[in-house]
């Protein structure tokens, strides 16, 4: 007998930890915080109140593990986005694709997000991250430098711009599709209008990295400070004829 078992009486051995975040994170996502009882959940999920609050500590606890789960689902894994291309412009193009198609893909987790960034309910500016969204960065960090050594995009913008832009587009279909239905007749969820915001937000990175935008000598719309010693893609990713 496992503990789940021997806590509650056997009753619940075949409903885990994760098939409650499941359904917590639909509930919460589709109610809010407030709204999304712990009964519900417990009577959705099949595991007990009881039990809830053993793996979860509480509402909030379970909350917390709904909103790292939703992350988790919502942005790419690192891996997806080693992509092989040697020319910058061509492989942002690509990475953007893998970004939105991922994220685009997992509205539930996307409409939880924008519903904590608008209610606060677990004060995540005082918090710990989610996840770690370094190494996603870094990939396109990589593409930006080298573009803009060689010229092709233009300098004074950052992995960090280029993935807010994204990922605006992305909360965008989720979080205003019935304002957009109301005042322009735009219904988001059709095909052919997530194929033209597809495009949208594709054209909208590369024309923002590649227009002739004088600089400003900050490296960041989002992070501004100015180097004193510029480093190039080469210097920072390549070592002994080696890319890294």
């Amino acid at each position: 007998m496992n503990i789940d078992e021997a806590i509650d009486g056997g009753t619940e051995g075949a409903v885990s930890p994760s098939d409650v975040v499941d359904v917590a994170l639909e509930l919460f996502a589709k109610k809010g915080y407030s709204d999304a009882k712990l009964e519900a959940i417990a009577t959705k999920s099949g595991m007990s109140k009881r039990m809830i609050h053993y793996h979860f500590g509480n509402k909030r606890g379970l909350y917390l593990r709904s909103l790292t789960e939703a992350v988790h689902r919502a942005y790419p894994d690192p891996k997806e986005l080693e992509l092989d291309s040697s020319v910058p412009v061509e492989g942002v193009r690509k990475m953007v694709d893998a970004i939105w198609t991922h994220m685009v893909s997992h509205p539930k987790e996307l409409t939880l997000l924008v519903g904590e960034s608008l209610h606060n309910n677990a004060k995540l500016k005082n918090s710990a991250p989610l996840a770690d969204a370094s190494e996603l960065t870094l990939h396109l960090d990589k593409l930006l430098m080298l573009g803009q050594d060689a010229g092709a995009f233009r300098p004074g913008i950052s992995a960090e711009d280029v993935f807010t832009l994204i990922t605006s587009f992305a909360y965008y279909r989720v979080s205003l599709d019935s304002v957009m239905k109301n005042l322009l007749d735009i219904d988001m969820d059709r095909p052919e209008n997530l194929s033209g915001m597809h495009r949208l937000v594709m054209d909208t990175v590369l024309a923002f990295l590649t227009s002739n935008i004088p600089a400003t000598g900050q490296s960041s719309y989002l992070t501004p400070e100015v180097s004193d010693e510029p480093q190039s893609a080469a210097e920072i990713y390549f070592s002994d004829g080696e890319f890294n």
